[in-house]
């Protein structure tokens, strides 16, 4: 069997082509190599190598095996009835495949690997041969590329002249020989792994390393197909587009491969399995960015649109599909290629959020529209006489304040709910949900809000360093004369004639009707549980700041400010130490009368040092102010000045301040403000940094102690102090602590300029705006 074997190993061209042809394979082959000359086999052995890798070509390995298959029929047809007169000790015919399998495995798994090592080189060669070519010539061959979607993909392995696809077809035919002769003659063996996976494992990575450049090109035509067609429909019932389905089609088809190569070493397999999972990621992630490239262009076109959302929500379908055929009982796969698709279906979840909340934005300002009208009426419905109104005239009231929002909902969503995935519908019901909170709180009750673009230039930051959206509400008019040093009492003035006009306050009853007017939309949004799911509605941080700046709406200012003291706690942990901006010292004493229960807050200026930004001359004349804010203050001292030292950054007061607190209050509600700001006569003085000081630190620090305090350009505040502003702000006009309250805090959540004493030093006729750009 050894010396057949050899015979037609080394005489292959010959058997296959003459002999073999005819049906003498056999004879031939057990003639021994007398049949073959020297010269022949010089001749066949040049003909067995491929001319481009130097090495036995593939086409050698499958007539071997087809001579093969000939020896073995021929020993059980014609052999094994003579010689098989002992069967249970003698099979002829599964001896002969398992020897010849021996032989073959042997010498095809070192052919193999000279072939794969051939290819390497071959592609290191080419990659240093290769010329580069411009940039105009790769982009033109793109874009004939792009414009003939059949056209073959030309790769790195194809233009080396490589046909990967000819690996399989060879591991196709191992298997069938296996699978057929050599795994039936080992039947009463206990089963092994075999071992032809590990001689295909790099050939196959080949072809699957190829299939990634194929499988983008087809993905990159497919799409720019679509594009030109104008993104319709692959289908009367479906809502997404061809490319989704052509992308897909090309994946399964990968997939199915190697699903037929019915790897027997699970190990091996699960490496194909990461291999194709890198391809899928590669094209799902290059078919999202190209949508999310293309969606700017085409949001305001409602049905593309929804295609374009529909398509990447199919990825995440199709994708769960090819998943669940990975996972199936026949298949092993590795942790880290579960973790990557996994990974990538959050991916691609966070591309239909990002697709849905700029497709969302559109009707962003058709929802303020209707908000504002729904505020209006908000505004008419008031309640005449003693005795309140009725539920009958609340519901009534109720449903005339909704009517704009509800009829612009059921025009919209009703286009939607025919143009979009299910899933796609409910994330945009839920981006819905979240404007028309946002912009309920925003225009109808607290209105008057700052744009939040300008929110990182005012240093209007949340915990984590982010511009807050929740703003000062009434104070916009504030935030913008601030900016330009107009005086306190001028826009104070301002702010009050606005406000009461379109930033009037809402009465006991509104708040009511307000809070009946958002059960009615949150039971909108559910829709009887076809919609939004009713935790989500509940728990949502919009309703829940909205339904929070409605309980604070009927609290009074001194409980205001004990909230927004205890927020502010939080906030001055946020604050950097490499903001700040220079030190400021204190001393700060509390003593409570014996007799009458009243507290005693002692404030000792004593010096600050290394003001930063600040350039000496003798003209910067720096000075404090010191605000003690918190309730019951209304008939109380509030506000006390040093006097200003003139050229230095580190100035001395030692100057001496007394608060007094009522009986009933207790010192954690209170909190000092100190402002550091440059004095000048002729001009508005300009505040150059800022700290808080809480009277329950100045408590656990002992009191008697100095306190060293930074300085800072800025006051960050949370969501809950920003909350609390707003509502103040809608009462300056007759609250006198509201008044200086919002009016310092403001002052202090601008950004503070650094201040060029010498040359902000000038006249008072330059414009505000003159000296600002001085100053910068």
């Amino acid at each position: 069997m050894h010396a057949t074997y050899e015979c037609l190993s080394d005489n292959v061209q010959a058997l296959y082509g003459g002999n073999f042809q005819n049906g003498n394979t056999s004879a031939a082959a057990r003639a021994g190599g007398g049949m073959v000359s020297t010269n022949e086999k010089t001749t066949d052995f040049q003909l067995d190598i491929d001319p481009l890798l130097g090495v036995r070509s593939l086409s050698y390995w499958h007539k071997l095996i087809s001579l093969m298959v000939s020896v073995i029929e021929d020993d059980r047809k014609h052999y094994a009835p003579v010689l098989n007169q002992f069967p249970q000790d003698i099979n002829l015919g599964d001896l002969s495949a398992e020897m010849m399998w021996n032989f073959l495995a042997e010498d095809i798994s070192v052919g193999l690997s000279q072939h794969y090592e051939a290819v390497m080189r071959r592609l290191v060669t080419q990659s240093l041969t290769a010329p580069s070519g411009t940039a105009s010539q790769k982009r033109s061959t793109s874009a004939a590329s792009g414009d003939q979607c059949g056209e073959i993909t030309v790769t790195r392995l194809s233009k080396a002249k490589i046909k990967t696809s000819d690996y399989l077809n060879l591991c196709f035919r191992i298997k069938w020989f296996y699978n057929t002769y050599v795994r039936p003659s080992r039947r009463n063996t206990p089963e092994e792994v075999p071992e032809y996976p590990k001689w295909f494992e790099p050939l196959v990575m080949l072809w699957l390393s190829e299939n990634d450049e194929v499988s983008e090109n087809y993905l990159r035509n497919a799409y720019e197909r679509d594009k030109r067609d104008g993104f319709q429909r692959s289908s009367e019932h479906a809502l997404y587009s061809n490319s989704v389905v052509d992308v897909f089609t090309q994946l399964n088809q990968c997939f199915d491969v190697i699903r037929k190569l019915e790897c027997p070493d699970h190990t091996i397999e699960a490496n194909f399995m990461h291999q194709f999972a890198q391809t899928v990621e590669k094209v799902l992630l290059a078919y999202s960015e190209s949508v999310q490239l293309d969606f700017p262009h085409f949001k305001n076109d409602t049905r593309i649109a929804c295609i374009l959302i529909n398509n990447t929500q199919q990825l995440r379908v199709q994708l769960e599909k090819v998943y669940e055929a990975m996972e199936g009982e026949d298949f092993n796969l590795h942790d880290e290629t579960r973790e990557q698709l996994t990974e990538l279906q959050v991916k691609l979840k966070d591309a239909v959020d990002t697709l849905v909340a700029s497709f969302a934005s559109e009707f962003e300002e058709d929802v303020q529209r209707n908000v504002l009208e729904m505020g209006r009426l908000l505004q008419r419905c008031n309640v005449s006489g003693s005795g309140g109104r009725s539920m009958e005239q609340m519901e009534a009231d109720c449903e005339n304040c909704l009517r704009p929002l509800m009829d612009y909902f059921e025009l919209v969503l009703s286009a939607q709910a025919n143009a979009c995935e299910k899933t796609v519908l409910k994330r945009l019901l839920k981006e819905l949900w979240k404007i028309t909170m946002q912009n309920t709180e925003k225009f109808v009750v607290l209105p008057g809000v700052l744009d939040a673009k300008l929110a990182p230039a005012m240093g209007l930051t949340t915990p984590r360093g982010t511009a807050s959206s929740k703003l000062i509400g009434g104070a916009q008019s504030l935030f913008s004369h601030v900016g330009h040093n107009v005086s306190a009492s001028k826009l104070l003035q301002d702010f009050a004639g606005d406000s009461s006009t379109t930033n009037r306050g809402l009465t006991p009853y509104q708040c009511e009707l307000l809070s009946s007017c958002l059960e009615t939309i949150q039971v909108y949004f559910y829709a009887g549980g076809r919609g939004l799911k009713r935790s989500f509605l509940e728990r949502s941080p919009e309703l829940h700041n909205l339904q929070q700046a409605l309980s604070l709406y009927s609290q009074s200012t001194d409980t205001l400010l004990k909230d927004f003291i205890t927020s502010e706690v939080f906030a001055m942990e946020a604050i950097s130490p490499d903001d700040a901006c220079g030190y400021l010292n204190v001393q700060v004493e509390v003593f409570k009368h014996p007799g009458t229960g009243e507290y005693k807050v002692i404030v000792k200026v004593l010096s600050a040092s290394d003001l930063g930004g600040v350039h000496i001359s003798g003209v910067f004349r720096p000075f404090v102010e010191v605000y003690l804010f918190g309730p019951l203050l209304a008939d109380r001292k509030r506000r006390f000045t040093t006097k200003s030292r003139s050229g230095t950054i580190s100035p001395l007061f030692n100057e001496t301040f007394v608060f007094y607190l009522s009986n009933r209050s207790d010192p954690e509600w209170y909190e000092l403000q100190f402002i550091v700001k440059d004095y000048c006569f002729g001009r508005t003085d300009r505040l150059v940094s800022t700290s808080v000081l809480t009277l329950s630190q100045a408590l656990d620090l002992g009191g008697s102690a100095p306190v060293r305090l930074p300085l800072t350009r800025r006051q960050t505040q949370l969501e809950a102090g920003w909350t609390v502003l707003r509502i103040l702000s809608q009462r300056i006009a007759t609250d006198e602590v509201a008044r200086e309250f919002v009016r310092v805090k403001t002052d202090c959540c601008c950004y503070c300029t650094s201040v060029n004493a010498e040359d902000a030093y000038v006249t008072p006729s330059l414009s505000h705006s003159q000296l600002d750009a001085v100053s910068s």
